[in-house]
């Protein structure tokens, strides 16, 4: 019987060869007007200030490409503008503005709007910039306006946020785990319930209700946070469900919705120990740079060996799916 062998082809890599195919593009011309055929052409609307590229560009200008690419093949002389610079921008709308505005104001007058003709000013008119800057400095200054961070759901695979209206909530049966925290101002111990104790390591409190009476003792004492050199407080908030695992949770506020609004409440640290990666950051040596998955199965041993692992079982928890683009291999959707 004859053997066959098969030679696995290598991954291919796009930034080995496509910068250079695109270099040859464009310095042959191939994307230039010809003069020839009918024209066709599409501008590039410009990305919005807010850094890089992300998601919504690349469908944006692979959707207008394909349309660039098929009627360039199909002899239509093709040009695809790309985006202007913030100053040829401003010239083109102050130009439409003297274009259109005498007209826009026959409309509005036709419509009968009681306005103040005498008081006419334009959006970019430099006296109204002047004054929304000033507007938003005695805003800032006098707290009405702040930067801050906020929990938001985040596509590792992807590399870009989703607004809650993008995504799916549903019940599925996850594992609970409990961990015993040792106490330090008495000999004893707090045991929460958990199902993502990979993120323990960023945990800076244990919370309880304010009325339950198995913790009432503990509540402003401290306990050692396992696996790490940190000491963390034993804080009372009327948002534990008593009923629920334990009654004692562990606050994250770095990656929970609920436990940020805890963190807000009670002026606690947020300590992010995912990256925008999917993988591991600020945390002890042996769990750093590992991804969520393998963190967990790390977390877990380590627990297990330092007996701080006291059991597991089934739960019924929340899982988040995104809604629009379909889940592939290796696609995380955390809290960040």
């Amino acid at each position: 019987m004859k053997s066959t062998l098969v030679k696995l082809a290598k991954t291919y890599d796009p930034n080995q060869y496509e910068p250079t195919i695109y270099a040859m593009w464009e310095t042959s011309g191939a994307f230039a007007p010809t003069g020839k055929g009918e024209p066709y052409s599409i501008i590039m609307p410009p990305a919005n200030a807010n850094g890089n590229l992300h998601l919504g560009h690349a469908l944006t200008i692979g959707l207008e490409d394909i349309l660039t690419r098929y009627y360039r093949m199909k002899g239509r002389d093709v040009v695809y503008i790309p985006d202007f610079s913030r100053e040829q921008i401003y010239t083109q709308v102050w130009d439409f503005v003297e274009q259109h505005r005498a007209n826009t104001e026959l409309q509005i007058r036709a419509l009968g709007a009681s306005a103040s003709w005498g008081d006419l000013v334009y959006t970019l008119d430099s006296k109204v910039i002047k004054r929304i800057y000033k507007t938003f400095e005695k805003m800032w200054n006098e707290g009405l306006v702040y930067k801050g961070e906020r929990i938001v759901n985040y596509s590792t695979k992807y590399q870009t946020g989703y607004a809650d209206i993008e995504v799916d909530h549903k019940l599925e049966k996850g594992t609970l785990w409990k961990i015993a925290y040792p106490t330090l101002d008495k000999i004893s111990e707090i045991v929460v319930a958990t199902t993502r104790p990979e993120t323990m390591l960023g945990d800076v409190a244990i919370a309880v209700h304010p009325d339950d009476a198995r913790y009432k003792d503990l509540i402003g004492t401290r306990v050692l946070l396992p696996l790490t050199d940190r000491e963390i407080p034993i804080i009372a908030d009327e948002y534990v469900d008593p009923a629920y695992g334990t009654g004692a949770v562990k606050i994250t506020p770095a990656h929970d919705p609920n436990d940020f609004e805890i963190g807000e409440r009670h002026k606690l640290e947020r300590i992010q120990v995912i990256d925008f990666d999917g993988r591991m950051i600020n945390v002890p040596s042996q769990f750093m740079g590992l991804d969520v998955d393998a963190a967990r199965k790390k977390v877990l041993a380590g627990l297990e060996a330092a007996e701080h692992l006291q059991n597991e079982r089934l739960q019924r928890s929340t899982t988040t799916k995104l809604r629009f683009i379909p889940p592939q291999k290796n696609q995380q959707l955390l809290i960040i």
